[in-house]
Parts: C-alpha cells; structure tokens; sequence
C-alpha cells in the first residue's frame, strides 16, 4: 500500500507529553503529516501524560469505537496527612467496583452525576505523603475526582500526577514520541525512507475490537453505496467459542477479499456461528460507519 493511501487511513499511538492540549498535539500532527485532518481518542488534560491515538484522514470517523475502550492510568496523590501503607490500600479499594462521580469543574463535559466501573486499583509503592497507584477503569472516568473523593473521607488529598499508560489493549510501549515522528517524516522526505513511518501507522481497523462479519463483495459494494446489511449477503460469523452475535452488538464488517467495509450494530436475532436456521432474509446489520471506498473492493 502507497504511504499516501496510510497516511489517510491509520492510527499513530502518541506520548503525550505534559503541558499540552490534546487539540494542539493532534494539529502538529496534521501540520508535520500534511494530511487532510486529525482527532484523538480520549482526551488528557494538559497537565496529564500518556498513550493518545491520534487517527489520520477517514480513520478519523472511527475514533469513538477506540476511544470507548477501557484505560490504564498510573496517579501520584498526595494525603494532607501521612498514612500508613495498609490505610491507604484500605482507602483506595473502596472506589473498586461501580462508583458515581461528577466530572470536575476544569473539565470540557456536562457536570452530572455518571456511573463508572473501577476494575481494579492497585497501590504500588508509598512514601511520606504521597501513594502511587495504577488504575484500570471504564473510559470517562477521572482520577481526579477518585483523588478528591479519597481526600474527602481521610481528611484532604489531591492528585499529584497522571499518566495514562495503556487505552483498551494499546499499551504506552506502542507509543511514539512528536521528535519520534518529526524524524521519520524526515527520513521519508529527504532521504526517501518510508520504514520507519511505515511501522508507526498502525491500521485503524486492527484497533476496533468488535466480532468480525465477513460478507459477500456484491454486499460489501452495496453498503458503500448506502444499503444496510441484509442476511443473504452474510458469509460467515463469529465461531461459538466467541459466543455469537446478540442483538444491540457491534460487529467489524469484512468483505471476502479482506477489505475492512466498516461498523455496523447487529439488530437481528441473536446468532451463533453461521447460524442462520432461525431466519434468513431481513435486515441483519445497521450500518453505523462506512470505512471503505468502492475501488478498495
């Protein structure tokens, strides 16, 4: 594939460093690429680090099924008072599980009350006044607030630091530096290397971890002109050991020659492995975002 066609149609997952916005990294990254536009996946304050997938072209259109997944952060608090190890561990275990919370008055979003799921939080090491601990929680929590509130009930606390190590399975050694990228643009301009830019563009569909439909190519044609997916065009679905398709599902469709078509929410009756006894004509797929052109077909 021609580094231009990847330029329009990947991911580079980025380190952001502190002391930026999230909309001025992703500009340095349309101005440095030269590509028609950019987004990002799950917003980091300014004063945060960490893992930000930045999408290119009409990956762009698919952000919000990457930055729906899960993330991984690694937080510095600092207590008012020093507490021992054991109290803090204590402390901090009672935020695992479905907690609600408000997001805090710097944020961009609206402030009401959200429930979120903390799927662990682990104390690594403690010291003086301050707890470093890392964090697995569903996307638009904020540790701040999960700081504040631990504060609340042993007499003030604040985050310190945060850093956000890993966005659903993309982990923070995926992740390029801005002096990274500057110098393989370089390489590619000036000494006709694409190697190294090449490894950094990761395609935007190997990051929708969705269950795969896979179609007949006259189908996948027919949804790039704007039809749904009905059942007869199905080829195969997920095997039984991945438990099927129910309905409400989001589902990554492929055509038979491979082509990544899109995303889709599956509105047919619940289906195991190329099941199709119950019914087999209707509607099967609503299409929610075409990805291919004709042409890739």
């Amino acid at each position: 594939m021609e580094i231009h066609t990847l330029l329009d149609n990947s991911i580079i997952i980025l380190d952001k460093p502190c002391g930026h916005i999230c909309h001025d990294v992703t500009s340095q990254v349309k101005r440095i690429l030269g590509v028609s536009r950019t987004g990002h996946a799950g917003t980091l304050d300014p004063d945060v680090s960490g893992v930000l997938p930045v999408a290119l072209g009409r990956a762009t259109k698919l952000l919000r099924f990457i930055a729906a997944k899960d993330k991984t952060y690694i937080c510095l608090i600092k207590f008012r008072k020093i507490l021992p190890e054991a109290e803090i561990k204590k402390l901090l275990a009672g935020f695992v599980g479905t907690i609600t919370q408000t997001p805090p008055k710097i944020s961009a979003v609206r402030k009401v009350p959200r429930r979120r799921t903390v799927h662990y939080l682990r104390v690594l090491e403690t010291g003086g006044h301050f707890a470093l601990f890392e964090s697995k929680v569903d996307a638009g929590t904020y540790m701040r607030t999960i700081c504040t509130e631990a504060g609340k009930k042993i007499g003030g606390a604040r985050m310190e630091e945060l850093r956000r190590v890993a966005v659903g399975s993309i982990p923070e050694s995926q992740c390029h530096t801005m002096q990274d990228l500057i110098d393989a643009v370089w390489l590619w301009k000036n000494k006709e290397d694409e190697s190294v830019l090449r490894k950094m563009l990761i395609p935007v569909d190997s990051l929708i971890s969705f269950q795969k439909v896979i179609v007949k190519n006259d189908a996948a044609r027919a949804i790039c002109h704007g039809a749904q997916l009905a059942l007869p065009g199905i080829v195969s679905t997920p095997i039984p050991a991945q438990g099927g398709i129910k309905k409400g599902d989001f589902v990554s469709i492929y055509s038979e020659s491979g082509a990544f078509i899109g995303v889709g929410t599956w509105i047919a009756e619940d289906m195991g492995a190329n099941d199709k006894s119950k019914k087999t004509h209707g509607i099967a797929v609503k299409i929610e975002r075409v990805h291919a052109r004709k042409e890739e077909i």
